[in-house]
């Protein structure tokens, strides 16, 4: 994950001089526009931007650039970016920009006349451009605001801006792979969380009227022909007839109802009644776009609004079907049976990184240790191997997005100590302890003689590394790292300084995600993890950047593999697919 992958946005004045940067100039300019048209092309340069097929940053933003611009306004982009330096450096269209335009354009567009065609008129392709530039700076403006203010110590500014930067990367990131995301997909509800929750299929087949194989195969196969920009460069299909020829016809439109919505109810959905200043204060949620991420018009044609959104179904999609709708405790209940069924796909994944070797473990999974002051403690997983120990506790949990870009930075730090870390309930005066405060909790133990004298394979440690695996990859930003780690030293102190075992080291909290586990699984037939997380230590002591940044700028970089497991599962739901379809 890139923070800097934005770079700078191009004014608008740089390529037209006399349009305004101001909301009043935005709204008259979208009324020119064609509502419909401009959605679909909204998400066909999203489809464009965030390609994960396209590593080339320049190249991206050239085929999106192609579609709208005259030569003589590529020349003053071309400008502008040699004053900035070059061109890696520029961004015309990202992601971000797009979903901020959209809802604007769901407020202030009518459909025209001839919609369908609106856009082969040069001049109407120059108003959406002059829009989508002034809708960067609207973005920018509602996710940076002052957010990356240095008033104030540095680690407050850093604290300060979490939220902007989980926003930013958000907006500016690519579409993951499709294979880890439906691999993991699969893997997970298929073989993991089908176990922890009996009900599954029968609440998720009320929910949706499709069974999850059958949700899972229609969600590959307008994947493959719709998402993907090199196999179709329009994104367009007609969801009346797309599937007609095929076995997985009623199934298909079944699939269609479910995960698609009318332009009008979109557009109801994002400003409801509310009057014209009350929706210019709304906040912008993304739920609309969650749930329903395939939009389609009245004249036949569908697309698919945002490709990463829509990429999430592959990976976590059925859960929050299933959560829809409950109460707080059944959804607490789905969302622990997701958690269980994460920890144990992410244990055997490391069964599988580290096996017994001549009858010696290495690994140990839920293993559980009576602590010193009586209480057992769990581990979810600690490898030992040399003099070295590494501790992983697992957490599977959502960020709530209404929490993000809190005016309050003190409230988000609040929200993710409550899902990651300890957080003290005044009201009953007890203890929430998560993830970051469980890995400080039994670290306080192990470092202890009188704890390694009662368990005896503990006793030949030397180094310690706690790791945070989480499923959350937006953990994986810049200073996120950083804040978790503090959160670690604040709550690591073993309750008898005098009993700390000596030479003994405990390194920094480490942030894993679960993509990081998965590229590690077959790379570690290469080197050894404790190898990279010594170098990790050493490079980025303060935790700023994360691991996966590290790796990709050491010597690391050029020993990582592709996990062999994820494309074999993504394999078997293409055949699965093929063999339904014929």
């Amino acid at each position: 994950m890139n923070f800097n992958r934005t770079g700078v946005f191009i004014p608008v004045s740089e390529i037209f001089p006399d349009v305004r940067n101001d909301f009043d100039t935005f709204k008259t300019l979208l009324t020119d526009i064609s509502l419909t048209d401009a959605l679909f092309w909204c998400a066909r340069l999203n489809l464009i931007v965030t390609n994960p097929l396209e590593n080339d940053h320049i190249k991206r933003q050239q085929t999106a650039i192609d579609l709208f611009l005259t030569s003589e306004e590529i020349k003053k982009v071309n400008e502008f970016a040699l004053e900035k330096g070059d061109a890696t450096k520029i961004t015309v269209f990202f992601r971000g920009q797009l979903l901020e335009l959209l809802r604007w354009i769901l407020l202030y567009c009518h459909n025209h006349p001839n919609d369908g065609k609106t856009f082969e008129d040069p001049n109407i392709r120059r108003k959406f451009v002059q829009t989508a530039l002034i809708a960067s700076d609207f973005w920018a403006k509602r996710v940076y605001g002052n957010r990356f203010s240095a008033d104030g110590e540095i680690d407050t500014a850093r604290r300060r801006a979490l939220g902007a930067i989980r926003k930013a990367i958000e907006g500016t990131e690519l579409c993951p792979e499709l294979t880890r995301s439906f691999g993991r997909g699969w893997t997970i509800f298929i073989d993991y969380f089908r176990n922890q929750y009996k009900s599954f299929d029968t609440e998720f087949q009320s929910s949706t009227s499709l069974s999850v194989e059958d949700y899972f195969k229609c969600l590959l196969i307008i994947t493959v022909h719709f998402a993907n920009p090199r196999s179709n460069n329009t994104g367009i299909f007609n969801p009346r007839t797309f599937a007609d020829s095929t076995l997985l016809k009623d199934i298909f439109q079944k699939y269609i109802a479910y995960e698609s919505q009318s332009v009008g109810k979109l557009k109801n959905e994002f400003w409801g009644n509310a009057d014209e200043t009350e929706k210019i204060e709304l906040p912008y949620d993304y739920l609309p776009l969650r749930e329903k991420p395939i939009l389609c018009s009245e004249d036949g044609r569908a697309i698919i609004l945002d490709p990463i959104f829509y990429n999430e179904k592959a990976s976590i999609g059925p859960l929050f079907i299933l959560t829809k709708n409950k109460t707080r405790s059944q959804a607490n209940e789905i969302f622990g049976a997701f958690g269980k069924a994460f920890e144990n796909y992410a244990s055997d994944i490391l069964n599988r990184m580290f096996p017994d070797i001549d009858g010696n473990k290495q690994l140990f999974c839920n293993l559980k240790k009576e602590g010193l002051n009586g209480k057992e403690l769990e581990m979810d997983a600690c490898i030992i191997k040399h003099r070295d120990l590494i501790l992983i506790e697992t957490k599977a949990v959502w960020i709530r997005e209404d929490k993000i870009l809190n005016e309050d930075s003190q409230k988000y730090l609040e929200h993710l100590r409550e899902k990651y870390g300890v957080i003290e309930q005044c009201n009953t005066g007890t203890r929430k302890v998560k993830g970051v405060g469980q890995l400080a909790r039994i670290a306080n133990n192990i470092v202890c003689d009188l704890f390694q004298i009662k368990n005896p394979e503990f006793n030949q440690v030397a180094t310690i590394y706690p790791i945070l695996l989480v499923y959350d990859a937006f953990l994986d930003a810049p200073v996120y790292g950083q804040f978790l780690a503090s959160e670690f030293e604040r709550l690591f102190c073993p309750s008898q300084k005098s009993d700390f075992k000596n030479g003994l080291t405990v390194h920094p909290l480490i942030v894993l995600t679960i993509e990081d586990l998965e590229n590690l699984e077959f790379s570690l037939n290469h080197f050894e993890l404790q190898d990279l997380l010594s170098d990790y230590s050493i490079n980025c002591p303060d935790r700023l950047a994360s691991l996966n940044n590290y790796i990709a700028g050491s010597k690391y970089a050029k020993q990582m593999y592709y996990n062999k497991n994820l494309a074999g599962k993504c394999l078997e739901l293409f055949e699965q697919t093929k063999a339904a379809i014929k």
